[in-house]
Formats: structure tokens, C-alpha cells, sequence
């Protein structure tokens, strides 16, 4: 499998590049930005972009989402409770202190709790995870959770922000994240990597949660 992280931006958001192989179609996963940047990994290793994919509708992940599309012609794909976030002023403002011109794309497609994004020979499952927002999703292969601000190495997303709620992202931990295989790795919005069993183990926000 072909998986590259890009650190993009500001507040180090991790923007994920994931495809079957090279020479494969491939899901970006939260373009904060930096989108030259990230059409140039995919043309040098010829993978062909058929989907965008975003965790939640903070601008730290969505900054890159209507560039990217308008470059290579591929959907985005987030949840409707925070899709307003594409085309937000404050979107627009950080895109155009990155050099965007933030823009709501012209392919925008709502995800559900339960839908699978096939890119290539990969089938992405989606959960939708809220608690960082009313929107927020995680993207599940097999192996791998694309979890956004829901999870972190050691601690969670914020829940102080406008439409978190600290309930709600325990439930959704517990619901949705607990009940997979201990040795999935946990792919954040920002930060290393970690895995569930570890996250069960040690995080003291989680401790305790199943």
C-alpha cells in the first residue's frame, strides 16, 4: 500500500496521500494547504487523484479542499454538518495567506455514518465520529483509522470549540473507534502515529472508556 503524510501549514496539520500502489488512484486526506505541493508528490509518483477526503470542517483541514479539486478534478468528500466550513470567510482568509483561493468546490459529496469511498482497490469506511465537531468523521481501512482531531498520541481533540462536546467524543471513541483490532494504526490529524491497543493503554483520557 502507498502511504505518504505531508505536514502542511501553520499548525502541522498532517494531510495523508493513500492509494493501493503507485500508478494507482489515490484519496487525499485533509489538504490544509500547500496544494502545489501536494499535486507535485502526486504527479511524481503518478498516482491519479479521484478523491478528497475530510475529517472535519476546521480550516487547519479544509484550507486546500477547493484548490486541490479545482487542480485535479476530484471530489470532496465531508460530512454535511460541517461542509459550510469549504467556503467560510475564514477559509478564504487562511487561503489567501497560504496563497488559495479558497473556494467551495464544484464537487462536494455528503458522507454518512456507514458509507465506503472506493479509491482504486481500497474501500474506505466511513464513521462518523463527532465530538471535535458535529461533523467530524474518521476514514477506516482495514489496518488504519484516518481519525482527524479525534484521537491523538496520548490526548484527544479539542471540545471547547464551536459544535465540540466532550460527551460526544467519548461516545464516539467508545461506539465507533474501541471495538477494532488493537494493532490499528491510529493516523491523527496531527502528530506520530500511534495504535488503538497503545491509545487503551496509556492515554489517560481513554483509560477506562470500554
Amino acid at each position: 500500500m502507498y502511504l505518504k503524510t505531508l505536514t502542511i501549514g501553520m499548525l502541522a496539520t498532517n494531510c495523508y496521500i493513500l492509494a493501493a500502489d503507485r500508478r494507482s488512484p489515490a484519496a487525499v486526506i485533509d489538504p490544509a494547504g500547500e496544494v502545489k505541493s501536494i499535486v507535485s508528490r502526486l504527479h511524481e509518483d503518478e498516482l491519479e487523484c479521484v478523491a478528497i477526503l475530510c475529517t472535519h470542517g476546521h480550516v487547519d483541514h479544509v484550507a486546500g479542499a477547493g484548490p486541490l479539486s479545482d487542480a485535479v478534478g476530484a471530489p470532496v468528500y465531508i460530512h454535511e454538518e460541517d461542509a459550510g466550513a469549504l467556503a467560510s470567510p475564514r477559509t478564504k482568509l487562511v487561503g489567501l495567506v497560504g496563497g488559495l483561493m479558497a473556494t467551495r468546490p464544484r464537487q462536494v459529496r455528503y458522507v454518512r455514518d456507514g458509507d465506503v469511498i472506493d479509491v482504486g482497490d481500497l474501500a474506505l469506511k466511513v464513521l462518523h465520529t463527532p465530538g471535535h465537531t458535529r461533523g467530524g468523521v474518521s476514514f477506516y481501512l482495514p489496518g488504519y483509522l484516518f481519525c482527524g482531531d479525534l484521537i491523538f498520541q496520548g490526548s484527544i481533540g479539542r471540545t471547547d470549540l464551536k459544535g465540540g462536546s466532550l460527551q460526544a467524543l467519548l461516545r464516539s471513541v467508545r461506539d465507533k473507534v474501541w471495538g477494532l483490532p488493537d494493532d490499528t494504526q491510529i493516523m491523527p490529524g496531527h502528530g506520530p502515529s500511534t495504535t488503538l491497543g497503545e491509545e487503551k493503554a496509556h492515554n489517560p483520557f481513554l483509560i477506562g472508556l470500554g
